[in-house]
C-alpha cells in the first residue's frame, strides 16, 4: 500500500508540472472522452488506442495544447476517482445541502473524519462535482462493476492495488493487439487453493527477462493471497439469501402494487433509494398501500427539491 501511495504521489507531482487542468481544459477533456465512450472506444475501464488518439487530436485542435497519452490517462483516472467519491458523498444521510456551492453541508469535524475514510473527498467541501453529466457518461456503467472485488468462484481475475499506480502499458491500452514473446504465461489459481507456487531451485537468483514478467509474478502472488482471504467469505455470499423480506425484488413488487407504475416519478425514485437496505426497511414499516404511495411521492419531492440529481 505504501508503494502505491508513493507511486501515486510521484506521478501526480510530475503530471501537475506538465499539465494545466484548469476548469475549461477539464470540461473540454470530459466532453471529448464522453464522446469516445458513446462511440464505443472504451475497452474495460479506459479508452482504447483509437479513443486516446481521437481525444489527443481534438484536444489539441480546441485548446492548442498538446498532451500525450499518459497525461490524458492520468487525468482520466483522477476524474474517475472524483466521480466515485462524489457518489459516495451523496449516499451520506443526515446532511444538509448548500445550494450556492452545490455540495453537502456538514461540520468541519465531519469532513475531517470522512477524509480518513475516503481519500480526496474533501475537495467537495467548498464546491460540488463539476461536469457531472459528462462524467456519468464516462464512468457510471463501470463505477460499480466490481473490478476491485474478486470472488474465487468467478473466472474474472482482479487488478491489484499495485496496478492502480499509473504505470503505462502500451499493449494493454491498445487492446492487446501486439505480440510479446517475453510475456509471462497467465496463471489463474483455482478456488480454495491457498498455497503459493514453488519456485524451482534452478530459477532462484535469476532475473526476470522483462518488466512485464516481474509484474505478472507479483500479480500471481497477490491473487493467491487474496484467494486465501476471500474464498470462505465468497462461498458464503454465493449461498446467502435475503430472508428479511426486504429484498429489492420483493420491495419493488410492493411499489407497483401501491400504484407506482413504471415510468412514474414514484417508481423512478424507488429504483434510486431502494438500493439501500435501510430505505427498504423503512418502506416496509408502512401499513397500507396509500401510505406507501404517499411516502414515495414525498421522497421524490424532497430529493428533487434538494438537488440530489443535479
Amino acid at each position: 500500500m505504501s508503494c502505491y501511495i508513493f507511486g501515486d504521489i510521484i506521478i501526480n507531482i510530475l503530471d501537475s508540472k506538465m499539465a494545466d487542468w484548469n476548469d475549461e481544459n477539464t470540461r473540454i477533456l470530459c466532453e471529448l472522452c464522453a464522446e469516445q465512450v458513446k462511440a464505443n472506444n472504451r475497452s474495460g475501464t479506459h479508452l482504447n488506442k483509437i479513443g486516446y488518439d481521437n481525444v489527443m487530436a481534438k484536444f489539441t485542435e480546441r485548446t492548442s495544447i498538446s498532451y500525450d497519452k499518459l497525461q490524458i490517462k492520468n487525468k482520466w483516472d483522477k476524474l474517475r476517482q472524483d466521480y466515485t467519491n462524489w457518489k459516495v458523498l451523496l449516499k451520506e444521510t443526515g446532511l444538509g445541502w448548500d445550494n450556492e456551492r452545490k455540495t453537502v453541508r456538514a461540520s468541519d469535524a465531519w469532513w475531517k473524519k470522512k477524509t480518513k475514510e475516503v481519500k480526496g473527498i474533501t475537495k467537495f467541501k467548498d464546491r460540488g462535482l463539476q461536469n457531472e453529466d459528462l462524467l456519468a457518461e464516462m464512468f457510471e456503467d463501470i463505477r460499480n462493476s466490481g473490478d476491485d472485488h474478486w470472488c474465487p468462484l468467478s473466472d474474472v481475475v482482479p487488478q491489484s492495488p499495485a496496478h492502480e499506480i499509473h504505470v503505462f502499458n502500451q499493449d494493454e491500452e491498445d487492446g492487446g493487439d501486439k505480440d510479446d514473446e517475453s510475456a509471462a504465461e497467465e496463471v489463474t489459481p483455482s478456488c480454495g487453493q491457498g498455497k503459493r507456487r514453488r519456485v524451482p531451485e534452478k530459477d532462484k537468483g535469476k532475473k526476470s527477462k522483462t518488466t512485464r514478467g516481474q509484474w505478472m509474478e507479483e500479480q500471481f502472488y497477490y491473487i493467491v493471497s487474496l484467494n486465501e482471504k476471500t474464498s470462505a467469505s465468497c462461498e458464503s455470499m454465493a449461498r446467502r439469501e435475503d430472508t428479511s423480506g426486504c429484498a429489492i425484488k420483493d420491495v419493488m413488487a410492493l411499489v407497483k402494487e401501491c400504484g407506482a407504475k413504471a415510468g412514474s416519478k414514484e417508481h423512478f425514485i424507488a429504483t434510486q433509494v431502494f438500493t439501500k437496505k435501510a430505505e427498504r426497511e423503512m418502506f416496509m414499516t408502512l401499513d397500507t398501500l396509500e401510505e406507501r404511495f404517499e411516502w414515495l411521492k414525498m421522497k421524490y419531492e424532497w430529493t428533487t427539491r434538494n438537488d440530489i440529481f443535479k
